[in-house]
């Protein structure tokens, strides 16, 4: 076959089958694809970080929650400000910031509020031991106004919740509790033992949370329910919309 008549078919579409028309559309395709296969794979391989934010906030909820409930003597409050500042604070909000990459919002919203918020309690507490700073008397009306303000953003954490699981919805509403209890206390209106209490009951919600995440993955099947949050009766008919 003559050359003439062998681009005289390619032009026609009747040449070898394996010729494409190229253009530059098709390889810009092939690169966008290629980029969302590798972005998919890197957030699939990437650690969950929720567990070690979830982990620090328990932990560190719980040394506060057990000084609250008077289970051991007030003198030692101080000894949560070192969580306080570290694991409380600045691993739960870096933890937070890594639930960016993973597309987590409510991590990413959660986590770091709260990692902010122990280091924001750890400062006032250091300040207060430290005679830095000086609230006429009212010190605890100060963190009791920072409580009612978490108690609010709580609020719409726990909305969000009903959108995850059970065991997520159940520990937001410790930690509402928690909150709106401890605010009283430091009011002055009641004892801070309820507020340790549940504060208890919440820690053990987190760190519950925070083990689910990370033996799962470990294992990569569910060892740790955290069940669905169809099961609680009167959200039957509202998670399934969320």
């Amino acid at each position: 076959m003559e050359v003439a008549s062998i681009l005289t078919d390619m032009e026609k579409g009747k040449g070898s089958s394996n010729y494409k028309e190229y253009h530059p559309s098709n390889h810009l395709d092939a690169m966008d694809s290629a980029k969302a296969v590798q972005a998919t794979q890197n957030q699939l391989s990437f650690p969950d970080p929720a567990s070690l934010g979830l982990a620090g906030f328990a932990c560190t909820t719980f040394i506060l929650s057990v000084l609250n409930a008077k289970l051991l003597p007030s003198e030692i409050t101080n000894g949560v400000v070192g969580p306080g500042f570290f694991y409380g604070g600045a691993t739960q909000f870096i933890a937070g910031l890594m639930c960016f990459v993973t597309r987590n919002t409510f991590g990413f919203v959660g986590l770091t509020s709260y990692g902010a918020f122990w280091l924001a309690v750890s400062t006032l507490f250091t300040l207060e031991a430290e005679n830095d700073l000086v609230f006429g008397g009212k010190s605890n009306k100060v963190i009791g106004i920072l409580l009612v303000g978490y108690a609010i953003f709580s609020l719409y954490l726990w909305i969000g919740a009903l959108a995850h699981h059970l065991a997520l919805v159940i520990t937001i509403t410790f930690l509402e509790m928690t909150l709106i209890l401890l605010a009283l206390a430091n009011f002055g209106v009641i004892s801070s033992v309820p507020g340790g209490v549940t504060g208890i009951l919440l820690a053990g919600g987190g760190w519950y949370i925070s083990a689910a995440i990370f033996i799962n993955e470990n294992f990569r099947r569910t060892v740790v329910p955290l069940g669905p949050s169809q099961n609680i009766p009167f959200l039957k008919n509202i998670a399934p919309k969320l």
